[in-house]
């Protein structure tokens, strides 16, 4: 009897583990990869990390290849800023489109503040500012600043969407069971799951890779214009970035399926963002073929070596990111 006993004991322990680590496991790769008593961090945050370096790798590239920042103390000044800043505009743009939630009282002061969220779009304005800000302050040419920055910018919100498809948020609506092209998760701390979890198992359109296909889409265009077109006006790659950006976020908005989602006259906020990208990008792309000056040749040696020399200072920035978008405290979702 106690053998018997001992045996079903054991089948039981064994059902019981393989079903928590069913539970638990990774819908697309790991989504923590370390949680100690009092901190969590998330493969977001890796891959967001990963995403930066390659980013600021090619913006500095540019801005060494065409002499665009000659002071190299202003130079790593920029990228601690852009380390602190994006994050920080990301998370408030958040905060701000879920203020219902405190004064509605469904959250307290303390766990709306302490809710781990960040916005991209909140990212590119806090970026764009800080570049509004340094190039008014230095006298450095803001067009040639956001050019910089559109060769770099696609391919690190490439692997931010591949983070987001980790992570289960920006997730789409549902689609039909069967459809070939839909995605699930089964894993309970996918932010998908931790907000409704009767989304467990079924197919969601796949917009994180969507918006990954496009993004890399968008850098393809955006550096072979930059290292075929020598002669082309000082703007122009920002402007097409701001297009196309705008014009996919714009499509992909429409799969998008988390929520809450804010409406204004039938389009989301984000469309809404999107489509004063796409002015502004058709709008400076007019300029810049009208008024705007042309650039030169780039110079690879002193790309290269810009971007050498500041590697220590872009591997820090890109670390700082990636630490302030991956890291939680106990709880997922929370500090």
């Amino acid at each position: 009897m106690s053998e018997h006993i001992n045996i079903i004991s054991a089948v039981d322990q064994i059902e019981n583990s393989t079903a928590v680590a069913d539970r638990n496991r990774g819908d697309f790769g790991p989504l923590v990869l370390f949680q100690g008593q009092s901190i969590t961090f998330v493969s977001f945050g890796l891959l967001v990390g990963m995403g930066a370096i390659l980013g600021l790798i090619h913006s500095w590239f540019y801005l060494g290849g065409y002499q665009i920042i000659g002071n190299t103390h202003q130079s790593n000044q920029l990228a601690l800023a852009l380390a602190l800043g994006t994050p920080l505009s990301a998370y408030v743009v958040t905060r701000l489109l879920d203020l219902n939630t405190w004064l509605s009282g469904e959250k307290t002061f303390l766990e709306y503040i302490r809710t781990v969220s960040f916005g991209l779009w909140g990212g590119l304005i806090g970026g764009l500012f800080i570049l509004i800000s340094f190039a008014l302050s230095t006298g450095t040419s803001l067009l040639a600043l956001m050019d910089s920055f559109a060769v770099g910018v696609p391919l690190a919100q490439a692997l931010g969407r591949l983070a987001c498809l980790n992570y289960g948020c920006c997730h789409g609506k549902e689609c039909h069971p069967n459809s070939r092209f839909g995605i699930s998760y089964h894993n309970p701390q996918a932010k998908v799951l931790r907000f409704d979890a009767e989304l467990r198992g079924k197919r969601l359109h796949p917009t994180q890779i969507y918006s990954v296909l496009a993004n890399l889409t968008i850098y393809a265009i955006v550096l072979v214009l930059a290292l075929s077109w020598d002669a082309r006006p000082v703007g122009v790659l920002a402007a097409v970035y701001m297009t196309l950006y705008g014009l996919k976020r714009f499509s992909v908005e429409f799969l998008r399926g988390e929520f809450p989602r804010v409406y204004f006259s039938g389009l989301t906020i984000w469309q809404w963002f999107s489509l004063s990208f796409i002015t502004l990008g058709l709008s400076m792309m007019v300029y810049v073929f009208t008024q705007g000056t042309l650039i030169g040749a780039v110079n690879y040696a002193n790309g290269f070596q810009n971007m050498k020399s500041a590697l220590g200072v872009l591997i820090f920035a890109a670390s700082f990111m990636g630490l302030a978008y991956g890291t939680h405290g106990k709880k997922i979702g929370s500090w």
